[in-house]
């Protein structure tokens, strides 16, 4: 109908995408604010290692093992493989398990909760802080605090295009 009336459908369709498909752009000092509609402002953002921290927290949440693994910097999972090859484990399946190996055996191991491990229960506010310059990796330290008021600093850094938690510090 509408190439009866000489409108192409290409340009409709096009129009039509367009339309549904506008990212909002961020809206800058000094904005006319006519262009307010199409801009949202900055505070709304979430800082991408903030965002890859509720990632790993989502994922104990829900329990998947595989999920808390990927969200983790490659030197920590070295360290869960270590802590699991005794009993001949990988660190994912550390995860999985929610345990430490006692010896060779994880049956009688030692239970652990990832969200304490890594991060902090009950999360109520997560702040960027300072992080001292290093040449060698891209690092941002966040402040977790919970409702009871503890504070814990976690380590995210940036690999393979994603925000991941490092904590190397569990190795044997």
């Amino acid at each position: 109908m509408l190439h009866r009336l000489g409108v192409p459908c290409g340009t409709v369709l096009l129009l039509l995408a367009t339309a549904c498909g506008v990212t909002p752009l961020e809206r800058l000092e000094g904005d006319p604010a006519n262009v307010a509609p199409w801009t949202e402002p900055t505070a709304r953002r979430t800082h991408p290692a903030v965002d890859g921290c509720q990632r790993f927290v989502l994922a104990v949440q829900h329990g998947d093992p595989s999920a808390m693994w990927n969200q983790l910097s490659a030197e920590t999972q070295r360290a869960l493989n270590q802590r699991g090859k005794p009993a001949g484990l990988r660190g994912i399946e550390l995860l999985q398990w929610r345990k430490w190996p006692r010896g060779s055996s994880v049956a009688d191991g030692v239970a652990f909760d990832p969200l304490q491990l890594f991060a902090l229960a009950d999360i109520a506010t997560l702040q960027l802080v300072a992080t001292p310059a290093d040449d060698t990796v891209v690092a941002q330290n966040l402040e977790l605090t919970n409702a009871a008021r503890h504070k814990r600093m976690v380590t995210m850094r940036f690999e393979d295009y994603a925000w991941r938690i490092h904590n190397p510090a569990l190795a044997m």
